[in-house]
């Protein structure tokens, strides 16, 4: 079965309540608040119209956590994703989904005339699937974005998945690095 999101708007489908906060807030304040709202990720801005950036637990893990950073002393800003991408409320969910993969993103704030509206978030439109024989990976890129295929080991680009399959057998495969061999190349 094939999903088709074509006809499903992505205002329709995001999250109306994203939370905003400043971009001085430190990150364990911000982590606190993304716990209690069981959320994944916090836009960064004054107001709707003045976002700047967006702070997600992956960057909290990776930005801040890994590199040994104090989260009490360390500021959304110093770690937030900038510029954001974004996409406007009548793109359609298909489209949306395009963006995000594209991007490598899992989420996206939706616009309506320069004002964030709402998040778009891979779970959501999951969670808004009645259908649960569809899965994401149905979901075809538009022909203008298949140009580029990304490697899910190492996010290297290509230009088609001929290519891509030669890169995973010798980088990958033939490395032994997906099998556990710590060989050096």
């Amino acid at each position: 079965m094939h999903a088709d999101y074509s006809s499903r708007k992505a205002a329709d489908v995001a999250d109306k309540n994203p939370v905003m906060l400043d971009e001085s807030t430190n990150l364990a304040e911000s982590a606190r608040l993304m716990r209690e709202k069981q959320i994944s990720s916090v836009l960064v801005g004054r107001d709707s119209h003045h976002v700047v950036g967006i702070v997600t637990e992956k960057d909290i893990l990776y930005r801040v956590i890994a590199e040994s950073r104090l989260p009490f002393k360390t500021t959304l800003m110093e770690i937030m994703s900038s510029p954001l991408i974004t996409v406007e409320e009548a793109t359609s969910v298909n489209d949306a989904i395009a963006v995000m993969r594209k991007n490598a993103i899992r989420r996206v704030p939706v616009l309506k005339q320069g004002r964030v509206i709402g998040m778009l978030t891979l779970r959501a439109i999951m969670g808004n699937n009645h259908d649960d024989s569809v899965a994401l990976a149905e979901v075809e890129l538009p022909a203008a974005l298949e140009s580029k295929v990304m490697c899910p080991y190492c996010q290297s680009s290509f230009s088609n998945k001929e290519e891509l399959s030669k890169h995973i057998d010798r980088l990958h495969l033939g490395s032994g690095l997906l099998e556990g061999d710590l060989r050096k190349w």
